[in-house]
């Protein structure tokens, strides 16, 4: 009977020697590092940036492959008014960033997308928010500015009167 225990005990160690955390080699495979006081921490981190990237490369990826069926916004220059808006169509895609500079390695202050794991919970933690359409941005209104390079500059109003300045591709844009 001590025989079968010691041996059934030695051959749990082998097999649970011979495992690795999956989590840990991706992120040391990334070449990332997350320096916090806790393991915890470090896979809840890891785990994050996984599943942001994730989500990045999936809606990319349908905002690609929808080709010509994209809702842009728009802005209506002829009658004085420069507010920027964005009604979202089920069945067209949209996913239009809002940057802190006019480069798409910039902070991303706002997102306007049709994607729930886009806007849900703000995963991509933008200051200004994380919207389905121009509608549902109840405390903030969009201003367009000017064009700058590939980009249009645009002011972000909110209740309040604050200002922020944000910087949309401009490929995004239509103009009436």
């Amino acid at each position: 009977m001590r025989n079968s225990i010691c041996i059934s005990t030695f051959t749990l160690l082998i097999f649970a020697c011979g495992q690795t955390n999956q989590k840990t080699d991706k992120l040391e495979k990334s070449g990332q590092t997350i320096s916090t006081g806790s393991k915890t921490q470090t896979a809840q981190s890891t785990e994050t940036i996984t599943k942001l990237d994730s989500i990045e490369k999936e809606n990319n990826n349908s905002i690609v492959d929808s080709k010509d069926s994209i809702t842009k916004a728009f802005v209506f220059l002829k009658d004085g008014d420069s507010t920027i808006y964005l009604i979202a169509n089920i069945k067209k895609d949209h996913r239009i960033f809002g940057y802190a500079s006019p480069d798409v390695k910039s902070e991303r202050l706002l997102l306007l997308s049709v994607f729930t794991n886009d806007v849900e919970n703000n995963p991509f933690g933008c200051r200004l928010g994380a919207y389905y359409d121009t509608n549902g941005m109840n405390e903030l209104t969009l201003k367009y500015n000017s064009t700058t390079g590939n980009f249009i500059k645009a002011t972000a109003i909110d209740k309040a009167n604050n200002s922020t300045t944000i910087f949309i591709e401009k490929k995004w844009i239509e103009f009436e």
